[in-house]
C-alpha cells in the first residue's frame, strides 16, 4: 500500500432518485431487481424519465437517463474513495471555484489591505484576466491558459503585462491559502521589462510652471506643487494625504507614516518651507488634510476637504497650457525633472540619498545618458587622441591610456 495508486477505499455513497410516480397509480419509483433500475413497486414495466443524483448534502444534479446518472455517480465514488474528490467542481450554481467570483472575493479582502490607488491598479489588472476566463474553474487555469492571456494582452504595454502577471501571482497565493485550490506549478516569462522614458523640463522651465500655478491656483495647490518639486522621495498621492499631525512644524518636518515603500519617511523641511508652514493657520483636528481646500467654490469644492485625486494633475496642465509647454505631466514634471536636474551639481549617489530609492534598479532611469551628456562623453574621446594639439602616432608598451571604458547604465 506504499505507492498512491493504491491509495483506495470503497465507497457507496450517493443515490439515485426520481421526482416523478407512476402515472397509473401513483406510487414513488423504487429500485428494482438490478436489471431495472428504478421501477414502479406494482407496475414493474412503468419507469421514470427524469432521475436525480444526490451525493451527500451539497451535491444534486439531473439527468434525462439512468445510464448517464449512474455512470456520473460511479465517478464521483471513485474519486472519491482515491481522496481527489472535490464537490466544488460539481456545484454549477453556486460557483464557489469560478475565477470572476474568485477575483472579486480577493479584490473586497484587499480592499482592507491596500491604498485605492493600489486597489484600483490591481482591479484593473485581475479584471482582465476574468473578462478572459469568466467563469471558468479555477482549477482548469495553469501554464498554458496564462500563457494565451498575455498572449491576448500583446497590444499593451511590457509594464501593463508584468503587472497583469504580478497581480495574478499574488491572487493566486491567496486562493491557494483560503481556498484550497493547487498553487499552479509554473508561471509564463515575460523577460525583463524595460521602462519607459518620462518626458521632462530642465529645472528653470519647471520653476515657470511652478510660478504660473502660484499666480493662477489656491496658495496651498502652489505650495503641494513647490513641495513636490522639492521634496522628491514624497509621492503625489502621499504628498495629498499629509495631515495637520503629519506636519511637524516645530522641528521642520514632513512625516509619511504608510507610504508604498512599507517603511516611514520622515523628510526634513528646508528654511523656506518651514516659514511657509508655520504661518498657514493650524486645524483644529490634527486629522485634518494639511492640502485642503481653504474656502468653497464651484465644483464641488468645499472648505477644509482633502484634495481631490486630479486636482494637482490638472492645476499643473493648466499652467502648461498658459505657457505653451506639451507632453509633460506631474510626476515627471516635478520629481523626475527635480532628479535630471541635479545632475549638474550632485553626483548619482547624493540624489539617490532625496529620493529614497532602496535599490538601484528604477533610481537608474534617473541617470540615462543622453543629449548633452552623451555629447560630453563622446567629445571626451579627443582628449584621449590628441597629445599637445597633435594626434598620437605610438604607444608605450602596456599602455592603456587609449581604451575607453563604456558603463553600461
Amino acid at each position: 500500500m506504499g505507492t498512491s495508486y493504491l491509495r483506495y477505499e470503497a465507497v457507496m455513497k450517493g443515490s439515485i432518485h426520481s421526482d416523478q410516480r407512476c402515472p397509473v397509480c401513483g406510487s414513488r419509483f423504487k429500485s428494482g431487481d438490478g436489471r431495472r433500475p428504478l421501477a414502479c413497486p406494482k407496475h414493474p414495466d412503468v419507469q421514470p424519465t427524469r432521475f436525480v443524483l444526490r451525493y451527500g448534502r451539497h451535491l444534486t444534479k439531473r439527468f434525462s437517463d439512468y445510464e448517464s446518472a449512474l455512470q456520473f455517480l460511479t465517478g464521483l465514488r471513485f474519486k472519491d474513495g482515491s481522496g481527489d474528490l472535490d464537490l466544488r467542481d460539481y456545484q454549477i450554481k453556486a460557483r464557489p471555484l469560478a475565477f470572476d467570483r474568485l477575483a472579486e472575493e480577493w479584490l473586497e479582502v484587499k480592499a482592507g489591505q491596500v491604498k485605492l490607488e493600489s486597489l484600483r491598479s490591481l482591479a484593473v489588472a485581475i479584471r482582465r484576466a476574468a473578462e478572459v476566463w469568466r467563469g471558468a474553474n479555477i482549477k482548469s487555469i495553469g501554464y498554458a491558459q496564462v500563457e494565451d492571456l498575455l498572449g491576448r494582452l500583446g497590444r499593451l504595454a511590457p509594464k501593463s503585462r508584468k503587472h497583469t502577471l504580478d497581480a495574478l501571482k499574488q491572487f493566486w497565493d491567496w486562493a491557494v491559502d483560503r481556498h484550497n485550490v493547487p498553487p499552479l506549478r509554473k508561471w509564463p516569462r515575460l523577460g525583463h521589462v524595460e521602462m519607459a522614458f518620462r518626458a521632462t523640463v530642465d529645472l528653470p522651465t519647471q520653476e515657470t510652471i511652478i510660478q504660473n500655478i502660484k499666480e493662477h491656483e489656491p496658495f496651498r495647490v502652489w505650495l503641494c506643487v513647490k513641495w513636490l518639486a522639492t521634496y522628491i522621495a514624497i509621492r503625489p498621492g502621499e504628498m495629498r494625504s499629509l495631515t495637520e499631525g503629519q506636519i511637524d512644524r516645530q522641528r521642520g518636518l514632513l512625516i509619511v507614516p504608510h507610504p508604498k515603500e512599507k517603511r516611514a519617511k520622515i523628510i526634513p523641511l528646508i528654511q523656506e518651507d518651514m516659514e511657509l508652514a508655520r504661518g498657514l493657520p493650524l486645524a483644529f483636528n490634527q486629522a485634518s488634510p494639511f492640502f485642503r481646500h481653504e474656502t468653497a467654490r464651484g465644483g464641488g469644492y468645499k472648505a477644509g476637504r482633502i484634495f481631490g485625486r486630479t486636482l494637482l494633475y490638472r492645476a499643473w496642465k493648466r499652467a502648461c497650457a498658459r505657457l505653451g509647454i506639451e507632453g509633460v505631466s506631474l510626476y515627471p514634471g516635478t520629481k523626475h525633472s527635480t532628479a535630471m536636474g541635479l545632475r549638474a551639481i550632485y553626483t548619482p549617489e547624493q540624489i539617490q540619498a532625496q529620493t529614497l530609492h532602496r535599490t538601484g534598479a528604477s533610481f537608474r532611469r534617473y541617470f540615462q545618458t543622453g543629449g548633452e551628456d552623451l555629447r560630453r562623453l563622446l567629445e571626451g574621446r579627443q582628449t584621449l587622441t590628441q597629445v599637445d594639439n597633435g594626434p598620437i602616432t605610438r604607444f608605450k608598451d602596456n599602455d592603456n591610456s587609449h581604451i575607453l571604458e563604456f558603463i553600461d547604465k
